[in-house]
């Protein structure tokens, strides 16, 4: 396509993502929301502005928002803050990623008989999306025990996320094909992607480190903030580059970089580096989501059927009642046991870029169906989580949007 085609595209997307999203917030619902919606009316279900063949030319701008948000939620994983809570967060997500595969592995063998298919859309379903999460609780100003488990929940999730769903997608793939089940690509091919992730991300974040300590934090409070955003941005793209060119986590690599920075500076550049990305990032985040609903068809929730809508509630089942086992077990607060599992819900991004790895390893026919009951999910998923998370923080007194102007 032609790149001023493509502009073009972006302004529409842009502005009418802008209006629906404060339209949804005049009807006190998320602007997330919004955005979605209007991605939804854009694209190929409704008014098909935007169609399949433009759809695949903002791949990189959906990735590079995901790392950002990323990166966001690893500087709010500051290691002080969660030494009396870091136990009880891996705890917590553990055991909620490990009931949800169960509950819904179990619901959908019991519905439909197919091992292959009940592995697969388990293996999924443990993936919760970060960036509704993130974006919220930043524009609700939000600050609470469930805050602040849900917020590095999200991002570790993404660990046993990987490793699940390597390890059951294999399981799978030998079930459909009769060949021998291999351990490399089923447990050790995973866990070196968490591994490299990590460590690509650690290396990453060490060099915003230096820069801060032996020339940022030397000039002037102005040039700081043009700084920090050029070095954060810098490394965040060469963070996706790195994870699509060699098949690493799109979360992990700048998450890393975020927690690794953050845990080597004081109060002050933390707020400017902040600052600094957040004011850039507004319009990015509204492409994103806008252009995720873009990608949402309507049509599969009449092509997938009663599985989709076990499969949703299935994982919904999971997700809540694992979330509360896991409070339980970690002897959390009452708050956190009741509320933390329907803040978990929204899924996106991450599911995606497994229904991606599915098609290229499961034949086409078990692959179109995966796709087709996830894909209704996600809709599900991604139209309603975010309006649930937002209701929640502030059920729960969590919120401190009207603060701001108090």
């Amino acid at each position: 396509m032609d790149v001023y085609q493509l502009l073009l595209y972006l302004a529409i997307i842009l502005s009418i993502g802008f209006v629906l999203g404060k339209l949804a917030e005049v009807i006190r619902i998320p602007e997330i929301t919004g955005y979605i919606v209007a991605g939804v009316l854009l694209g190929p279900s409704v008014l098909n502005i935007v169609n399949d063949d433009v759809l695949h030319n903002f791949n990189v701008i959906s990735n590079v928002v995901l790392g950002i948000i990323a990166y966001q939620i690893g500087t709010e994983l500051w290691i002080p803050k969660f030494k009396k809570t870091g136990k009880q967060i891996m705890i917590i997500t553990a055991i909620q990623a490990f009931i949800t595969a169960l509950v819904v592995f179990l619901g959908v063998l019991l519905l439909d008989g197919r091992a292959w298919l009940a592995l697969a859309l388990s293996s999924i379903a443990v993936a919760t999306a970060p960036a509704p999460i993130m974006v919220i609780v930043k524009k609700l100003r939000a600050k609470g025990p469930v805050t602040d488990v849900v917020l590095p929940l999200v991002g570790i999730d993404d660990i046993f996320g990987v490793v699940i769903f390597g390890l059951f997608a294999s399981i799978a793939l030998s079930l459909i094909s009769g060949q021998e089940l291999n351990i490399h690509t089923a447990l050790l091919d995973p866990l070196k992607e968490v591994a490299l992730s990590i460590g690509i991300g650690f290396g990453l974040g060490l060099i915003l480190v230096l820069a801060h300590h032996f020339g940022i934090n030397y000039l002037k409070k102005k040039d700081r903030y043009v700084a920090y955003l050029a070095l954060e941005l810098s490394l965040i793209f060469l963070s996706v580059w790195i994870a699509h060119k060699y098949n690493l986590s799109m979360i992990l690599i700048p998450m890393t970089i975020g927690m690794t920075f953050t845990n080597f500076i004081s109060k002050e550049p933390f707020d400017i580096q902040a600052a600094a990305l957040s004011n850039f990032s507004g319009p990015l985040i509204i492409l994103f989501f806008t252009i995720a609903g873009i990608e949402l068809s309507l049509k599969v929730l009449l092509e997938a059927g009663i599985i989709a809508i076990f499969y949703i509630a299935l994982r919904s089942i999971g997700k809540i009642a694992g979330a509360y086992v896991g409070a339980v077990v970690a002897k959390a607060p009452d708050k956190v046991k009741k509320y933390t599992g329907i803040c978990l819900l929204p899924q996106g991004g991450v599911a995606i870029g497994m229904l991606v790895a599915i098609s290229t390893m499961f034949p086409n026919d078990e692959a179109k169906l995966v796709q087709t009951i996830v894909l209704a999910g996600i809709l599900i998923f991604e139209l309603f989580g975010p309006v649930l998370f937002k209701k929640t923080i502030e059920k729960i007194g969590e919120s401190r949007e009207n603060l701001e102007s108090a």
